[in-house]
């Protein structure tokens, strides 16, 4: 089959997407003698500023080209619809899925894959997904799920995108069971394969880099929203100076999403100014100093079931504290020391013992190691292939972007 891979705006900026498309898209470009299908990079951008040699990459931006007022105009309607409770597509927005989808049918694509549920740009042509999280589910008081029509928009797009997938990506056992649960997917359409562990060895170069942050610090790198839960792990953080007399200081990386100014007054209200660093969005290279050096990374936001950061600290040898949302300890195992993120006192005496108890920073960090080989990109890539061998057999049955009358009888 000829599957489509789309990648968005494959920019560093996304973040975590920006990571698992590049593992992903080099785990493919290395398996093109093995595999028995053709995989196609799609991406939103017109000039893609990330070459993935050996994969042929095929730009939207032929079809799909818009002004920035025309972008400005379609989020406009797109928001008025989500607060009027209508459907998920402006008026404005079907000539340009119309031109999407005649491309990938001239393009020959059988089956689209998609790195995640937000980015299906096409129900039309078969595709599979994966699903990161169903929090708006779980925890819909939350702002940033929930305000501004968005939890009714997440709500629809789940209940469409997820009924019409061919198959859906889960990481983790939870992670299926509310897909099922949330959405009545059954299970045989529901794949378990854990997120591979993103790598960051090459991100460091040759030489040594010297370090970004003086002294010991705790690191979070965390986007700037309420869910993060930066304010609790700032009160940790006072505990672990003024209670234990900790030297410590905390380094935060990350985009701000409305939240930041809330997390800097925080900060001064606490007295630590002099002791957070707001660091802001770092290049991979510096990520990986930022991880080599911290005394522990302090994942402890509010959602999961999967993080990738904690996955990012256990291959480069950090310890990690992780909050213990639903899904934490089937991904992490005893590599992690898992609090109850509500509970400044738990996250600031786990970090105590990672500080003072003796031996156990180093058996974190080496069951860190064995529990980050466990699912690489190329077991990933695999568990797709498998999948994508099994469905090949229906989807030859029909060529691509033939009309049919459906049958009603």
């Amino acid at each position: 089959m000829k599957v489509g891979v789309y990648a968005g705006n494959a920019l560093a900026t996304t973040g975590g997407g920006f990571v698992i498309v590049q593992e992903l898209a080099k785990t493919l470009a290395r398996r093109r003698s093995v595999s028995r299908h053709q995989f196609t990079l799609i991406t939103a951008e017109a000039q893609p500023t990330t070459t993935f040699e050996g994969l042929e990459v095929l730009a939207l931006s032929q079809v799909w080209r818009e002004s920035t007022a025309d972008q400005l105009k379609r989020r406009a309607l797109r928001k008025l619809n989500h607060l009027r409770g209508r459907q998920w597509r402006t008026e404005g927005e079907f000539s340009q899925i119309a031109g999407i989808e005649e491309l990938l049918t001239r393009e020959k694509i059988d089956l689209m894959w998609y790195l995640s549920v937000w980015e299906c740009i096409s129900l039309e042509i078969p595709f599979m997904t994966v699903v990161w999280d169903l929090q708006h589910r779980r925890q819909p008081f939350f702002p940033e799920v929930s305000e501004g029509g968005e939890w009714d928009f997440r709500e629809r797009w789940m209940s469409t995108v997820l009924k019409r997938a061919a198959m859906i990506i889960a990481g983790n056992e939870v992670g299926r069971d509310e897909i099922e649960r949330f959405y009545g997917v059954h299970q045989e359409r529901i794949r378990l394969m854990p997120h591979p562990t993103p790598t960051l060895d090459d991100a460091t170069g040759g030489a040594p880099r010297p370090r970004l942050v003086a002294g010991d610090y705790i690191f979070y790198p965390a986007q700037f929203w309420p869910h993060k839960n930066h304010v609790n792990l700032l009160l940790a953080l006072r505990i672990l100076r003024e209670r234990h007399g900790l030297d410590l200081s905390l380094a935060l990386t990350g985009a701000d999403q409305g939240n930041l100014s809330f997390v800097r007054q925080t900060t001064r209200d606490l007295g630590l100014t002099d002791h957070v660093h707001f660091l802001g969005f770092v290049s991979r290279s510096d990520l990986a100093v930022l991880y080599r050096d911290a005394l522990a990374l302090t994942y402890v936001t509010f959602f999961g079931p999967e993080n990738l950061p904690t996955l990012e600290a256990l291959a480069s040898g950090c310890p990690v504290v992780a909050s213990d949302v639903a899904g934490a300890r089937e991904q992490l195992g005893d590599a992690a020391l898992i609090v109850d993120a509500k509970e400044p006192e738990q996250i600031a005496a786990a970090v105590m013992r990672i500080r003072s108890e003796p031996g156990l920073r180093e058996r974190l960090i080496e069951a860190g190691a064995a529990r980050a080989r466990m699912h690489t990109a190329e077991d990933f890539v695999a568990g797709v292939e498998k999948w994508l061998d099994e469905f090949e057999a229906v989807r030859r049955c029909w060529a691509s972007g033939a009309n049919f009358r459906a049958p009603r009888q």
